[in-house]
């Protein structure tokens, strides 16, 4: 009741009026409005027509007689107008909600580099050669969005009023703190996610709509088919998961084809492998920090396997500089 006490006797000019109507809050436009539909039923119709009635028998004027009415009508216009004027705030806002919807910033980093992101909430991020994301702005509300595709590492600031949740083709990955890695480039056949610290739930949906959902705990490594849609899950040693994003490169019994394409996307260069044979080689190593020219030899050197490389060249019609190749042949 304070509140309608202070609605009707706020006074002044209409300018003044809408000024006090833009200070008040959703609820409080509603509770107004309800007041003014109040204000309005309680005006007695059949008397303020007898009212018009007395005042034309007593004034024969015509002119008295309609400003009388229009005095009349006055009652009944205001409370109207008001109202009226309560509608459009409320029509505005909600057409600026719906002309104004979430902004998606996004970042990419390109083959052969990697980035270091801070997001708006404090996370830390580490995007993997070739990967990009996305996420909305503003960034924390009901949940903290990220759409990826790529390879990311992150290290979650804890929010439980709002989780952080990782989005890619039909998987995310929700939690509310934590230290993971999520490998999911549009190209690869599967979807990785190793957690190192904390918990978190992997959602994905199966050819046939139906959501399924797998828990993971410290050092669980988990791997989705994205054709049959099969998911494995085991606790082992994470470190040739989340290596990359301290720039250091790890090949643990890693086949060929995969050495192959990691190297395409870390150095921004083009691998061919000239023989299947090739295929089924397995590679196991560690470089940290290594320029290519270096991995290249070290690689040749541990397997049997010969590397010509040959640099890109800058094409004047186009202003770009070609890839460079790397021929991977048999000895």
């Amino acid at each position: 009741m304070l509140y309608k006490k202070n609605v009707k006797n706020k006074s002044g000019s209409l300018e003044e009026k809408l000024e006090f109507q833009k200070g008040l809050s959703a609820f409080d436009k509603k509770l107004e409005a309800g007041f003014l539909v109040e204000d309005i039923n309680s005006v007695n119709v059949d008397n303020a027509f007898s009212s018009v009635i007395v005042e034309i028998n007593k004034h024969f004027s015509i002119k008295r007689t309609i400003l009388i009415i229009t005095r009349i009508a006055a009652i009944f216009t205001l409370p109207l107008l008001a109202f009226t004027i309560w509608s459009l705030f409320q029509v505005k806002n909600s057409a600026e909600l719906v002309e104004n919807p979430i902004t998606w910033q996004e970042i990419q980093s390109p083959v052969g580099m990697r980035s270091h992101i801070i997001l708006p909430d404090g996370s830390n991020l580490w995007l993997n050669a070739g990967s990009e994301i996305k996420y909305g702005v503003p960034f924390t509300r009901e949940s903290r969005e990220v759409q990826l595709n790529g390879e990311a590492f992150l290290q979650v600031v804890k929010n439980e009023q709002a989780p952080f949740i990782v989005y890619s083709g039909n998987t995310q990955v929700k939690v509310l703190g934590t230290q993971f890695n999520i490998k999911a480039y549009d190209d690869d056949p599967n979807i990785e996610v190793a957690l190192v610290e904390g918990n978190i739930v992997f959602y994905f949906n199966k050819s046939n709509n139906k959501r399924v959902y797998t828990e993971l705990k410290p050092n669980d490594y988990l791997v989705l088919n994205k054709q049959s849609s099969e998911v494995k899950k085991e606790n082992r040693d994470l470190d040739k998961y989340i290596s990359w994003h301290k720039n250091i490169l790890v090949f643990d019994d890693t086949p060929m084809i995969e050495v192959a394409s990691t190297l395409e996307r870390w150095y921004g260069v083009k691998v061919i492998i000239a023989s299947k044979d090739i295929h089924k080689y397995k590679i196991t190593t560690t470089f940290e920090n290594e320029p290519l020219f270096r991995v290249l030899e070290l690689l040749e050197l541990s397997s049997p396997i010969s590397i010509k490389y040959k640099p890109g060249k800058f094409n004047n019609k186009i202003k770009k500089v070609s890839n460079s190749i790397v021929t991977i042949t048999k000895k």
